[in-house]
């Protein structure tokens, strides 16, 4: 948030990172303080040992999102607000209108089919006692 290092910090802007081509792990290790843009997974000796899991993670979780799906301004034409989060010791965003569609019938499809593959293997059918 610091505006020498971050030039509006509450502007979505990508372009920002677009030549900080390092990981959040060379991020959080940078020996120079200046350098550490992010804490999200602490810094230095007290850096998060799952820290490479998560943003691989991330990665795949967005870049399928992104393959999959296009994401629409709501019919009402609100966007969400950035300043406007809930919660005390974390906190989320407040619930917010989203309109987000199947790039192609072919996603949609797939998509369906994925999600009732996953349904028929790991979530709960009708009648099925709970845990």
């Amino acid at each position: 948030m610091h505006p020498a290092t971050n030039p509006d910090p509450r502007t979505f802007d990508p372009s920002r990172f677009e030549h900080d081509l390092r990981s959040e792990f060379e991020r959080a290790t940078a020996r120079e303080p200046s350098q550490r843009r992010n804490y999200i997974f602490g810094a230095g000796r007290r850096v998060c040992q799952g820290m490479h899991i998560a943003e691989r993670s991330l990665f795949l979780a967005v870049t399928r999102l992104l393959w999959g799906f296009d994401f629409k301004v709501p019919e009402s034409g609100n966007l969400p607000d950035v300043d406007d989060l809930v919660g005390e010791l974390t906190v989320q965003p407040a619930p917010f209108e989203a309109r987000i569609v199947a790039r192609s019938e072919e996603n949609k499809i797939l998509v369906q089919e994925t999600w009732t593959d996953v349904e028929d293997m790991v979530l709960m059918r009708e009648g099925s006692e709970r845990m």
